[in-house]
């Protein structure tokens, strides 16, 4: 609900705060006072177009709103023209336009003559019918098969597709794990080659290195064994004049142990090797190195990817025998689509007549006697809500067809359609606001008139701006909109209005004038 307007500024409007009920409200005032200016204002808050003048500001507070935009149930949106520009601010973060028209599309709903375009839209139609038919139950198990059956209609689809390049895509595929297959790959094999493929490389200056070395260990005259053996064989001389000495003779014992198992070792290393196995793996390298750049990938890529390609090739020669399971499943639930439409559609049209004939005995009491108001549902292709396209038509006139609304009503019977429609369907958002909905009303209608308000406000919140006394009277706040004009500017007085003070207007909108006579007819109404 709208709980709070605050206007900062806006045209002659300054510093106004005005707290709403959450049932019905009423604008009154002398005309010319400036009453629509309150709905301009709300209107300029949620972003309607127009020219406005620099630092003009209104805020709206909405109370009880759950969706993603409130917090802690609160919904605060503003406007300010700063700078030239448009400024948008919710909950005191600023915003786009977008994003606030998204805040508030199903908070609130305005109806006048310039503002009807739910009630115009097509899908609203259907709403409201299927709201006054109770078949949301039916509704959702369509809606559920519906998706079923286009889900399974694509996938069908697909298959189809995919069938017609399947031919060229199998022989592609085919190739490729031929090829890949036929590499052999390991992983971790690359690495190794690499390797070796380094060793064998440098395998001349390895052996030159190695047979260098031999020859210091072992065949040179001044071999490191010679020298050794020289340096042992002449502190054995002395061995028994130190205990220190027998120690250096094991050490160099040991030395000549590992000198003879280095010899060993290196006289065991690989360094006769056949030239061909160069060959093979450079060959073999470069098969590598071409797979992994053509496929885009490294060698353990190119080792999931044959399981890739195995999988797909299994997958489109299922093809033929996933399609008929496919199809015999989607005529399947096709046949239920059909079923359940036909039952919605059913339910609708059984609906309509007592629809329009409750739409028609209020549209009466509304001062449109000569009105027609019919429901025409027509076939079409079915789609996620069913079969039927669903178009509101009337005629206020005798002689004429009924029309689409949109084509036929003016704004004040719009308005009335809108009241009727709210009443009859029960569905509606949180706050509405009417204007121009008691234009050309009176007397017993008047009456009926604030009956059928009252009756709206006591489900949802109802703001209008009103000239019946009949509809003031049984506000539960009445807000009355005044104009000071001095010699320099124009000032607005909005104000919530006691009981007494409520009377006294009452008085005034039913006489003119305000005396004992016209209070006593305004207590005579707030007392009905």
């Amino acid at each position: 609900m709208l709980s709070q307007i605050f206007i900062k500024k806006f045209l002659y409007f300054k510093d106004i705060e005005v707290s709403f009920s959450e049932k019905l409200n009423v604008i009154t005032g002398e005309t010319g006072a400036g009453k629509s200016l309150i709905i301009d204002a709300i209107l300029f808050a949620l972003g309607e177009r127009g020219k406005f003048e620099e630092g003009d500001y209104v805020e709206l507070v909405f109370d009880n709103v759950e969706n993603e935009y409130a917090e802690d149930s609160t919904l605060i949106v503003a406007r300010q023209v700063k700078n030239g520009k448009n400024v948008y601010y919710i909950n005191g973060r600023r915003a786009t336009l977008s994003t606030l028209k998204e805040a508030t599309s199903n908070i609130i709903e305005l109806h006048s003559q310039h503002h009807q375009q739910k009630l115009l839209k097509k899908e609203f139609n259907r709403q409201i019918l299927d709201s006054f038919a109770q078949i949301k139950p039916l509704l959702d198990r369509y809606s559920e098969l519906y998706n079923e059956y286009k889900k399974l209609l694509k996938e069908e689809e697909d298959i189809k597709n995919q069938q017609i390049n399947s031919l060229k895509e199998l022989d592609i595929l085919k190739f490729q794990l031929n090829e890949l297959e036929s590499a052999s790959l390991k992983e971790g094999e690359k690495e190794e080659l690499e390797k070796r493929y380094e060793y064998l490389s440098n395998i001349n200056f390895i052996k030159e290195n190695i047979y260098s070395a031999l020859h210091l260990l072992e065949e040179d005259e001044k071999s490191v064994n010679i020298q050794i053996s020289s340096v042992k064989k002449l502190l054995e001389k002395i061995s028994n004049v130190s205990g220190d000495i027998k120690q250096i003779l094991e050490n160099l014992d040991t030395a000549l142990s590992i000198l003879s198992d280095v010899s060993y070792s290196l006289s065991k290393i690989e360094i006769e090797v056949d030239p061909k196995e160069l060959e093979f793996i450079e060959s073999r390298l470069d098969t590598i190195n071409w797979l992994e750049k053509k496929y885009n990938t490294d060698e353990k890529g190119l080792i999931q990817l044959i399981d890739q390609i195995q999988n797909r090739i299994s997958a489109l020669e299922n093809l033929e025998e996933r399609l008929p399971i496919i199809e015999e499943k989607r005529k399947k639930v096709y046949e239920k689509v059909v079923e359940l439409a036909e039952k919605i559609s059913k339910k609708r049209k059984e609906a309509s007549s007592k629809f329009s004939k409750q739409i028609n005995e209020h549209l009466k009491d509304l001062a449109l006697k000569n009105s027609i108001f019919k429901v025409l549902i027509e076939e079409k292709p079915l789609d996620q809500y069913g079969k039927d396209r669903i178009l509101f038509l009337f005629s206020a006139n005798p002689g004429f067809e009924p029309k689409p609304i949109d084509e036929t009503a003016s704004g004040g019977e719009i308005s009335r359609l809108a009241l009727a429609l709210k009443l009859v369907s029960g569905q509606s958002v949180d706050c509405m606001i009417f204007d121009e909905i008691d234009t050309g009303i009176g007397g017993k209608t008047g009456i009926l008139m604030a009956d059928k308000l009252k009756s709206l406000a006591s489900k949802f919140q109802v703001i209008l701006i009103t000239h019946l006394p009949q509809v003031a009277a049984v506000a539960d706040k009445h807000i009355y909109v005044d104009k000071l004009t001095h010699p320099k500017e124009t000032i607005a007085v909005v104000k919530e209005l006691s009981l007494e003070e409520k009377r006294k207007e009452i008085a005034r909108m039913l006489s003119g004038s305000i005396d004992e006579s016209s209070i006593q007819l305004a207590n005579k109404l707030i007392k009905q």
